[in-house]
C-alpha cells in the first residue's frame, strides 16, 4: 500500500514538473480568460494608394542631369514600412537608371525614439568603387530629395549595412544626413 501511494505521487510531481518545463519552453501556451489580446496593428492601420515622386539626380560627361519618375506605393499609417517602400523603390529606380550597378534592398527601417531620424539598414554597399566623391554626393542628394519630396515626417537620415555603419573614404556617414539636403 505504502510503494502504490509512493508511485502514485512519483507519477503526479513527474507529471507535474514535465508540463511545467514544457511552458517555461514555450511547447504548452495557455490563455487564461481575462488576459487581454495586444491589437493587429496591421489590421487597424489605413492603407491607401499614393503616388511618389522619385528622384536621380546624376552626372554624364560633366554635365549634371536631374531625372525624376512618378511611381505608385502603397502607404500606411507606419512611418518604417513607408520608407522602406519608398527606398526601395528608389534603390530598383537607381538600378533601371544604371546610376547604381548593384541591386540594393532596404532590409529595416528603424525611427529614433525623438521620431527625428531614420537608421535604414541596407543589404550592401551602394556606390560602385571607381565612383567620384561628387557622383556618390549626387546619389545621397537624390536619396535626400526624393525622402523630402514625398512628405515623410523625419528630419534626417542614418544608412547603415546589414546594421552595421557604412564606412566610406569619402563621405561621412557616422553623422546623420539632413532631409533638407545639402543642394538647393
Amino acid at each position: 500500500m505504502k510503494k502504490t501511494i509512493y508511485l502514485l505521487i512519483c507519477l503526479i510531481l513527474l507529471i507535474i514538473g514535465s508540463l511545467f518545463f514544457l511552458y517555461q519552453e514555450s511547447c504548452i501556451v495557455f490563455f487564461w480568460p481575462n488576459q487581454q489580446q495586444l491589437p493587429n496593428h496591421s489590421l487597424n492601420q489605413n492603407s491607401f494608394h499614393k503616388q511618389v515622386t522619385l528622384w536621380c539626380l546624376r552626372v554624364n560627361n560633366r554635365q549634371s542631369s536631374n531625372k525624376k519618375e512618378t511611381a505608385e506605393i502603397m502607404f500606411s499609417d507606419d512611418v518604417t514600412q513607408n520608407i522602406k517602400l519608398l527606398l526601395n523603390k528608389w534603390f530598383l529606380f537607381l538600378e533601371e537608371e544604371n546610376t547604381t550597378s548593384k541591386q540594393i534592398i532596404v532590409q529595416s527601417v528603424a525611427i529614433s525614439p525623438s521620431g527625428g531620424e531614420a537608421f535604414i539598414s541596407i543589404n550592401q554597399y551602394p556606390f560602385d568603387k571607381d565612383e567620384s566623391t561628387y557622383c556618390k554626393l549626387m546619389i545621397m542628394e537624390s536619396l535626400l530629395k526624393t525622402v523630402r519630396e514625398n512628405g515623410i515626417p523625419i528630419s534626417s537620415i542614418r544608412l547603415l549595412i546589414n546594421s552595421q555603419p557604412l564606412i566610406d573614404d569619402h563621405l561621412n556617414f557616422d553623422i546623420s544626413w539632413p532631409v533638407c539636403g545639402y543642394i538647393s
